[in-house]
């Protein structure tokens, strides 16, 4: 639902979950208790029917693929532009066998083929490599509310992000460009609380991390690896010793790479990080011109790509 920023009001502060469930009650020296709590859930979520995943077909009424030239309503300068290159990954090799005639008779491919005829077929196919180029655009004061007014997650800013690629050896652009500057990506930011704000706020306190944890679950199913997993609480007569501000935010992709891991098998994929120290979480939609893109930014030059770290990186 679009959201008219200069008039729209402050999101209201998330809430609690009920009161987590305590299992057990142990004597310790100092009077312990040991309790196993959930994850900071919103209610009935776990007991949603299991959701299959379907990608994303594009945004705003725009299909991945669309060529920039026909997005009307994006200033003419990005908000960012980056560049790379790469050579093509080596998908399989393939030749085609020549049978050698004896007498009246052809043998079959197996100790059959006539040598220097397939060196002559011999064939290798390669997916991505030359350049691409990366360009991000966003519409000044756009935003979007993620699900209702109550339990919604404002997404500001917005950022549409379009991916050219082309395999001549030529640094400077085509000029064909525009023909090849196609729609790949969508970046929302949203806020969420830092560690610092954590360390004043209840163990079970629900962050906008996951509110929209639990947004993504219901629209894509589970991601990759996901689990939900217990935490143990020890409380004392000094109190808890959990630190709510000790708890970790994974980054959730559904349909990643595999493979060589040069790109995603899906249309699209979703994908969902936090910092914890600012807070800034993003829910970024990526097309597999995307993935390449960063696979290329680490791999030839630019070591540490927050991009790929995003989408790739698996610890």
């Amino acid at each position: 639902m679009p959201v008219d920023f200069p008039k729209m009001q402050q999101p209201k502060l998330p809430g609690t979950c009920p009161v987590m469930k305590r299992i057990a009650n142990l004597a310790l020296s100092l009077l312990a208790v040991l309790s196993i709590a959930t994850l900071p859930t919103i209610a009935h979520a776990a007991d949603q029917p299991r959701v299959k995943y379907v990608p994303p077909t594009g945004f705003a009424g725009h299909q991945w693929g669309d060529l920039r030239t026909g997005f009307d309503r994006l200033p003419t300068e990005p908000v960012g532009v980056g560049a790379a290159w790469m050579r093509g990954l080596e998908k399989d090799t393939a030749f085609n066998c020549q049978p050698v005639a004896t007498g009246a008779q052809i043998t079959g491919a197996i100790g059959g083929c006539d040598f220097q005829a397939a060196l002559l077929t011999l064939r290798k196919n390669f997916e991505g490599g030359g350049y691409y180029v990366l360009s991000e655009f966003a519409i000044p004061d756009q935003g979007f509310r993620f699900g209702d007014e109550a339990e919604g997650v404002v997404l500001h800013p917005v950022i549409y992000q379009f991916c050219a690629n082309w395999s001549k050896n030529k640094k400077e652009a085509p000029p064909n460009f525009d023909e090849l500057n196609k729609f790949c990506g969508m970046k929302f930011m949203f806020q969420s609380e830092t560690r610092e704000q954590l360390r004043k706020l209840p163990n079970d306190y629900v962050t906008n991390y996951d509110r929209m944890l639990e947004k993504l679950l219901a629209k894509y199913g589970r991601p990759e690896g996901f689990l939900r997993r217990g935490q143990v609480i020890i409380e004392t007569l000094e109190g808890d010793s959990s630190d709510a501000a000790d708890r970790k935010f994974s980054i959730w992709r559904w349909c990643p790479a595999h493979g060589n891991g040069l790109h995603t098998s899906c249309t699209a994929s979703v994908v969902l990080t936090l910092d914890p120290a600012t807070g800034v979480g993003t829910v970024l939609y990526s097309t597999p011109l995307l993935w390449e893109f960063a696979y290329a930014r680490e791999n030839y030059g630019f070591k540490g790509d927050r991009l790929y770290r995003m989408l790739h990186a698996r610890d």
